[in-house]
């Protein structure tokens, strides 16, 4: 057996900022920013004064929004992945 191929009947070992513990957790955070942002936006388009600014949490929305996709996406391909080896 080659040193850099590893056994079928090992698990692969997730490293813990990639732990679904922490992609719920970045997942929680992302919405709370993405909440926050929409308020945001909101309070920019009341207030005359302030609708030049309205870009600021339109961007806090979209760069939220896209690690809250990401991190959703890595879960389920993660979670949908056939489980390899015997099956204990």
């Amino acid at each position: 057996m080659r040193a850099g191929k590893t056994p079928l009947f090992r698990k692969a070992i997730v490293p813990w900022y990639d732990s679904d513990a922490v992609c719920y957790s970045v997942m929680a955070l992302m919405a709370a920013v993405l909440f926050f942002s929409v308020f945001g936006v909101v309070a920019a388009g009341e207030v005359p004064e302030y609708k030049g600014n309205a870009w600021v949490p339109l961007l806090l929305l979209m760069m939220s929004l896209g690690v809250l996709i990401s991190t959703a996406t890595r879960l389920v391909r993660r979670n949908a992945r056939p489980a390899s080896g015997i099956g204990f």
